[in-house]
């Protein structure tokens, strides 16, 4: 894995789009993106998001342009993490916590 590009949201919420396709040959080259916000949901288990603690999230999207492009509307505050809620990549129990 590599990171491609860092940054962060317009909410100060670090971001990064990530390279997973050298490892995944499946994965799309530089297609996930990946955020750390502060959980606004706790969830049992010992690794789960905990409520007010940072934690990493991310979206798998179709293509690399996909993914630079909601880094660019994230970054500039014209669009939020939930709306790209259709490109979730984590568990669906964790979609409370951004």
């Amino acid at each position: 894995m590599k990171v491609l590009k860092t940054g962060k949201s317009a909410g100060g919420v670090d971001i990064q789009i990530e390279e997973w396709s050298e490892n995944y040959s499946f994965m799309p080259y530089g297609s996930t993106l990946a955020f750390y916000p502060k959980s606004k949901a706790t969830h049992k288990g010992q690794f789960a998001p905990k409520a007010g603690e940072s934690y990493r999230f991310s979206f798998e999207f179709p293509s690399n342009e996909e993914a630079e492009a909601a880094f660019t509307e994230l970054e500039s505050g014209n669009s939020t993490f939930t709306d790209y809620l259709k490109y979730w990549a984590g568990k669906p129990e964790y979609r409370d916590c951004i």
